[in-house]
């Protein structure tokens, strides 16, 4: 049976403007619009816009609703007039930012105290917002046991090597461990790239690099200077000085870094750097929300090493991640039978392309009541939702052109011809 009503509607928007469906025209096949087009209608589908035909002797009883193009489809909204509409928000595109913890370290001061026959832990502990993790906080630990005589890098080698470990048994690598070392440059690289892999433990150079990068040299990737940019220790390099062998399998990106930003390193304190990692939307995994965490260590009562919590975890507005999913939730919530979103139909994936490229979104938010009768025969008044995101990663033309922006056209229509109360100008909130 159908049990749902008054679902939430999401219109991408990936058009730079609304250039085939222009005022006046009738919205009458998928063909009179583009693909990504978002436009105004009245209710005999008629494009408006805010130039010409938002009369405001019209709209104290003119209704309007949205047409968006997704492929051969036309989405239609609800029709909305100046008597059910509730809200009209906007909320304007920010990235999300991944949690950073330091342990010893933090690319200022710090270091990590070296105790003889010790067991060092670092534990985490890790607020799980995934289906896979049943909602629940998971506890994850590395650990290294000191012998007789310890440096701080040998720690900082067991740590990190006993916490990748113990998070590689995880569904989705969300955390990545690095170490960090204070030490000054050494050797700057001549003139060679490094090409660097995730994952494994060699390092391939394009030109001889023998004398900068011995055997048990520091090495440090992505930057020049002391700081937070990991660092490994040479374990070896080939004959030819082409291919360096790292002591664990490096843990960045794949990527090929300039010679300026690649060098060896004097040792100096150790730290281990915590990161949250993108987590890209992915069907089947719920969680796109930037991971969150607490970082406890126990190095011994005598240990000075401290936890820094540098960077706190923000979700951002308008992420690809965030609408992707919405994308397909909300056309599972469109079906007469609902599924979870992991086995939800899929009709449409606009927010595809926007995922690859990483791409913000505006998001125009507007809330209406709609008359639905109850099970026991009354009439209420049930509140719906219309989301609009225009996927665009400089000038937002499709919501603010002067002629067809949408958030131009409904400025006119929801504050000013209509007076709504409580809504402002959402144009000015853009700039």
């Amino acid at each position: 049976m159908e049990t749902i009503k008054n679902v939430t509607q999401l219109f991408v928007g990936l058009a730079d403007t609304n250039t085939a469906a222009i005022e006046g025209d009738t919205i009458s096949a998928y063909s009179d619009m583009t693909d990504g087009e978002i436009v105004i209608t009245d209710q005999n589908n008629v494009v408006l816009t805010a130039s010409d035909n938002l009369v405001a002797a019209d709209f104290p009883t003119q209704e309007f609703k949205f047409i968006g193009r997704s492929g051969t489809t036309l989405i239609h909204s609800d029709l909305i007039s100046k008597a059910n509409i509730i809200s009209y928000d906007l909320a304007v595109q920010s990235a999300e930012v991944q949690q950073v913890d330091y342990v010893g370290y933090n690319g200022s001061a710090g270091s990590l105290g070296a105790i003889v026959s010790n067991l060092h832990t670092i534990r985490l502990y890790v607020q799980e917002s995934t289906i896979q993790g049943f909602m629940q906080q998971k506890i994850k630990e590395g650990f290294y046991k000191s012998a007789s005589t310890i440096t701080q890098q040998a720690i900082a080698l067991g740590l990190c090597k006993s916490l990748v470990a113990n998070y590689s048994r995880e569904p989705e690598q969300d955390l990545k461990f690095e170490r960090i070392n204070a030490g000054a440059q050494a050797n700057a690289m001549a003139s060679a790239t490094a090409s660097v892999v995730n994952g494994s433990k060699y390092v391939t150079l394009s030109e001889d690099e023998s004398l900068t990068c011995p055997a048990a040299s520091l090495i440090r990737f992505g930057t020049s200077g002391a700081g937070v940019a990991p660092v490994y220790v040479v374990e070896s390099i080939s004959a030819s000085g082409l291919i360096i062998t790292l002591d664990m399998e490096y843990q960045g990106a794949t990527e090929t870094i300039a010679h300026t930003a690649v060098e060896t390193v004097t040792e100096g304190n150790w730290g281990i750097k915590i990161t949250g990692v993108d987590r890209a939307f992915k069907a089947g995994f719920t969680g796109t929300a930037p991971i969150t965490w607490t970082t406890n260590i126990d190095f011994g009562d005598s240990s000075a090493t401290t936890v820094t919590k540098s960077t706190a975890a923000y979700p951002g507005i308008g992420t690809p991640q965030q609408l992707a999913r919405l994308e397909k939730e909300l056309q599972a919530d469109g079906n007469v039978y609902r599924s979870f979103v992991e086995g939800g139909v899929v009709d449409r994936s606009q927010m595809s392309a926007a995922v690859t490229a990483g791409t913000l979104s505006d998001v125009i938010t507007i809330t209406y009541a709609k008359e639905i009768e109850t099970g026991l025969g009354s009439v209420v008044k049930s509140p719906a939702t219309i989301l609009l995101a225009s996927v665009k990663a400089s000038a937002n033309t499709l919501f603010e052109d002067a002629d067809s922006g949408l958030v131009v056209a409904l400025d006119k229509i929801i504050v000013t011809n209509w007076a709504t109360p409580g809504a402002a100008t959402l144009q000015t909130s853009m700039t």
